[in-house]
This record gives C-alpha cells, sequence and structure tokens, in this order.
C-alpha cells in the first residue's frame, strides 16, 4: 500500500513540474551540459525549453566560478606532423569524447583561438568558422575582400566573446597594408548587427617594437597580443579604441630568452618565459599588474623538480632542447590563483601555485604521443611544439 501511495505521489510530482514550465526550466538550468543535449529528445516541450537562446545565456551563466568559466578540457595540437583536426583532449573535469568539426563538410579546419565556449577556426575554403562544438553548431564568415591576406602581407583574426557579459561576438581582423608595410588596419564584425566595420583603425608599428598579432588573447573585454619589444597592443572591443601596455620584461644574465607563452586567468594576464640553455628546465612566470602599469616576476619554476616527483619524465637529455612545451594558464578549482599546464615527455603536468607543488594532470597513455607521428629515427619526441586550446563545454548560440 506504502508503495502504490508513493508511486502516485511521485506521478502528481512529475505531472506538477511538466505542466510548470517556469519550475521545470529552474530545474534544468542546475543540470550540465552533456545532460541537456541528450535531454532535447524527451519531449518537444524540453527541446524548446533548451534551445531558446535566452535559456542556454542563462545556463552559461549560471554554471560560472568566481565571475569566470571553467574549462572542461584541454585540446592539445602539435606545430606539424599531424592533420589540422587531429587533437589530443587532456579532460579536466571528466572525459568527454568532444565532436571536432564532424558536423562541418571541410576537409581542413584549423583551430584559430578558444574563447569562452566558442572556437574561431580556419577553413581551407579561405573563410573563418565559429563553432561551438558542445552543440554541433557553426556560422561560416568571410573577411571583407580588401583584407584578406596575401603572402606579402601580416593578417590576423583573433575572436572577443564573454557570455557573462553579453550573448554577441565580436570579431577583429588586422591587417597589413601592402602598399604600406608596418600600417595596419582594424575591421570589426559584430555578430548582434552580422556586418563589418571597415578600418575602424588604422595604426603603425615599430619594427622594433615586434608584435605578434596572430595569437590574441581575450581577458577583460580587450584583446591582447604579445610583443617582444618594450610596448605591447591591446584593443578594447566595446569602446573600440587601441591602447599600449609594457611588455619590458626583467632579462637574465646568464641566457637568452628561447620562446614565450601568453594567457590569462581570471582576468589576469600572464607571460611564461622559457631560456637557451644547455640544459633547459626553468621557466619564468609573471603576472601583469591589474592597472596594466607592468609585469611582476611571479616565480622561477624548475621542472627537475617535477622530475623529482616523476621521476619516469626524462627532462634535459638533449642539449639546448627543454622537453617541455605547450605551456599554459587554467583557474584553479577554488582560488585565485592559476595552474601552469604544460607538456612534458608526453606526460601532462601542472603547477599549483596554492601548493605549490607539481602534479600530474594527465597521462596520454601508451601509443603514438603528441607530435610523435612521422618522426624518424634520428629525431626526438622532446623538439616537438604543440599549442593548447581550451575547451569548454556550453550551450552559448550562434
Amino acid at each position: 500500500m506504502k508503495k502504490k501511495t508513493s508511486i502516485i505521489l511521485n506521478s502528481a510530482a512529475a505531472e506538477t513540474i511538466a505542466y510548470n514550465q517556469d519550475l521545470l526550466t529552474i530545474i534544468l538550468l542546475r543540470l550540465p551540459t552533456k545532460s541537456l543535449i541528450k535531454f532535447k529528445c524527451v519531449s518537444r516541450q524540453w527541446l524548446s525549453i533548451i534551445s531558446d537562446p535566452d535559456f542556454c545565456l542563462s545556463h552559461t551563466r549560471h554554471h560560472h566560478s568566481n565571475g569566470s568559466l571553467s574549462p572542461t578540457a584541454l585540446l592539445l595540437k602539435g606545430d606539424c606532423f599531424t592533420p589540422p583536426s587531429e587533437f589530443s583532449i587532456v579532460p579536466l573535469k571528466h572525459y568527454s569524447k568532444v565532436p571536432f568539426f564532424h558536423y562541418i563538410h571541410d576537409s581542413d579546419v584549423r583551430i584559430v583561438q578558444s574563447c569562452n565556449g566558442l572556437l574561431l577556426c580556419e577553413s581551407y575554403r579561405q573563410s573563418y568558422l565559429i563553432c561551438n562544438p558542445t552543440t554541433k553548431s557553426f556560422r561560416r564568415l568571410y573577411c571583407p575582400s580588401n583584407s584578406y591576406h596575401n603572402f606579402l602581407s601580416k593578417f590576423c583574426v583573433n575572436l572577443a566573446f564573454d557570455p557573462l557579459s553579453s550573448p554577441d561576438y565580436k570579431i577583429i581582423c588586422v591587417w597589413e597594408s601592402y602598399r604600406e608595410p608596418s600600417k595596419f588596419n582594424l575591421d570589426l564584425y559584430s555578430s548582434k548587427i552580422g556586418s563589418w566595420d571597415l578600418s575602424i583603425i588604422t595604426f603603425e608599428v615599430d619594427e622594433d617594437e615586434f608584435i605578434e598579432l596572430k595569437d590574441g588573447v581575450f581577458c577583460n573585454g580587450r584583446i591582447h597580443w604579445c610583443g617582444y619589444g618594450s610596448e605591447s597592443l591591446y584593443f578594447d572591443v566595446e569602446n573600440e579604441c587601441l591602447e599600449t601596455m609594457p611588455m619590458a620584461l626583467p632579462t637574465r644574465m646568464d641566457a637568452d630568452e628561447e620562446c614565450r607563452y601568453f594567457g590569462e586567468s581570471r582576468g589576469v594576464l600572464y607571460l611564461a618565459v622559457t631560456y637557451s640553455m644547455a640544459v633547459c628546465l626553468e621557466l619564468d612566470v609573471f603576472e601583469m599588474a591589474r592597472d596594466y602599469s607592468q609585469w611582476n616576476w611571479k616565480i622561477r619554476l624548475n621542472l627537475g623538480d617535477a622530475v623529482k616527483v616523476f621521476p619516469e619524465l626524462e627532462l634535459g637529455c638533449v642539449e639546448y632542447c627543454p622537453g617541455f612545451s605547450g605551456v599554459c594558464f587554467i583557474p584553479s578549482e577554488k582560488e585565485e590563483e592559476p595552474k601552469v599546464v604544460l607538456w612534458a615527455d608526453g606526460k601532462i603536468i601542472c603547477f599549483d601555485f596554492m601548493e605549490g607543488a607539481w602534479k600530474k594532470l594527465y597521462d596520454l597513455g601508451p601509443g603514438i604521443k603528441i607530435g610523435s607521428l612521422y618522426l624518424g629515427e634520428d629525431d626526438h619526441l622532446h623538439y616537438e611544439r604543440f599549442h593548447t586550446y581550451q575547451y569548454f563545454e556550453n550551450l552559448s548560440c550562434l
């Protein structure tokens, strides 16, 4: 009798929820993204709620942490030896098979940038794609004909998207005038308007102030570019203006700089610098002041300490080759301090600032490691470099 009563009560509760759309929406907002993708098949009512752009935006905002979104996984892509659309996945929360580009009918798709749940990709068709792999949706975008790059001029495209502030995204296209080297134009595309504003800014870059315009970092509503001189640039997306920021770093007397890794975590810019040394196991981490006044040295990390924790790592065995690469910054679970993540000898390790210790984040396992495909007998896995892209499971609409 009690069992029958319980069934009746559960049925009555289910009916109450089913007929109260506001209550159902509140419940669905609390479910993980993967579950919602599956639950679209439950009924037309559920499909309508979950597909609604306002619900998608509310769901993304409901699942932020400390005012920022947290990546679900890292996508690892080697510099060479692998097809453009081939990646390795490092899960950060739970393992998720990311449906890379299977829904796009282009043979070659290359990720240019990841930005808070959307991917900016380049297609062999001389077009760009704004993709949400979670929802298997994308939008194709063509740059204005006057700005599309030729082999003699510099050209780069960046994505600005912050769903915690707005459901709209913007594309920033920076291109060098082939008639006037070192003179650049900036075009801006708004998804809200659906059109381009051409050459809203023109500017010049001194040859001595080398600025890497390819790999912009979106942070605090601005696209930042890494410079190798005394200054660099950032574009304020909301106010549509270009500003300068310092790039001068303290120099080491015993070694030349080899490589810079530029990134952000929870609204703070970070820079990791490696050096050209016979045994190069060190990298310096710098943090940008919140008022953009200067870079502050944060810590010098030595991977020799990581080898003490993980003796299976074979680092420093090739002269002038560190054996680690792909440095990126991800937020910690609870604190403001970031984690520094890098690839080392086929394993993904990280330095946790809160605990002051090296940890193993993920093991790619046996078989082909990143970048080992097509390597000859005289080559070494440590020579490979790779790029990291953060993947966010989300329902953001295009």
